[in-house]
């Protein structure tokens, strides 16, 4: 990563914390690293596209964190002990990250986002499923998406009162191993009453395998560039995706403006097709 990326995503994330995404101004980010507002779209095509590549650095180092520890211990309880450990240490040390994710519905920013924050809660259920299924055996499986709630619970609980209340410390280990017996303690419950559960097992299929999300209409617009050579004279085309690039990249896009430059692309037969798909995704009719 170079030298200028790292510092916007840093203090991106300084930002997002402190104001909120929606109140962070790319101007407040380039003012905050020092460099001139177009420095910034050099390395990213808009601040939702700085916010998803922020959350995918982190998620994706947390998941690497943790991996590394899978050849480690041989014991199951030991191995979900420590991967916990590390997790904990982690999301504490950068924790403008999570104090973004509490602070503001990412969700509403567009469909990627939205779709990166599904699979950062896939991961998650896998991870403690798959650990869950080592640590107990298929006795679990009835109980499995109960288990996760309630255990990803304590989990996110501990890590947002430690998040929030700056003045109080832990010992990362000490805490998963608190977690780690009251997992146990969870379990033996579950399995002696065994009551019916509260979220049927079948549930977790759902969350392990939800829709893809559409492409983002940066993408799609480069779609249409790329099939659109034979019309790159045609002074109107030219213009429509000139204006149309412009709103997309914008903190605000116009609706109206592109519903406007749209109706002018779908003149071409050969673009309506992601003509149609960018529509959809502003919710144009």
């Amino acid at each position: 990563m170079k030298e200028k990326e790292r510092l916007i995503i840093e203090a991106a994330m300084k930002l997002f914390a402190r104001k909120g995404v929606s109140s962070t101004s790319i101007q407040d980010i380039t003012n905050a690293c020092g460099i001139p507002k177009g420095s910034f779209y050099f390395y990213f095509k808009s601040k939702d596209e700085l916010l998803i590549k922020l959350l995918e650095q982190f998620f994706n180092h947390l998941k690497e964190k943790t991996k590394q520890i899978e050849t480690v211990y041989d014991d199951p309880k030991k191995r979900f002990m420590k991967q916990l450990s590390v997790q904990l240490k982690e999301i504490l040390e950068h924790k403008e990250i999570f104090i973004t994710q509490m602070h503001e519905n990412l969700k509403e920013h567009n469909q990627k986002i939205e779709a990166l924050l599904q699979d950062i809660r896939s991961d998650f259920f896998h991870f403690f499923t798959t650990n869950l299924k080592k640590i107990y055996g298929r006795a679990i499986d009835k109980y499995i998406v109960d288990a996760n709630i309630i255990i990803q619970g304590i989990f996110f609980s501990f890590i947002q009162f430690l998040v929030l209340e700056n003045g109080v410390r832990v010992d990362e280990e000490k805490l998963a191993k608190y977690i780690l017996q009251t997992t146990d303690d969870l379990i033996k419950g579950m399995l002696a009453k065994q009551e019916d559960p509260i979220i049927p097992a079948d549930t977790l299929n759902k969350i392990l395998d939800h829709p893809q999300p559409p492409d983002h209409p940066l993408d799609i617009l480069k779609k249409i560039k790329d099939i659109s050579r034979p019309i790159l004279h045609d002074e109107q085309f030219t213009i429509s995706i000139e204006v149309l690039e412009a709103e997309i990249m914008a903190e605000q896009p116009r609706i109206p403006v592109i519903k406007g430059m749209l109706a002018n692309l779908y003149e071409y037969p050969e673009l309506r097709y992601f003509v149609n798909q960018m529509a959809d995704y502003f919710q144009i009719k």
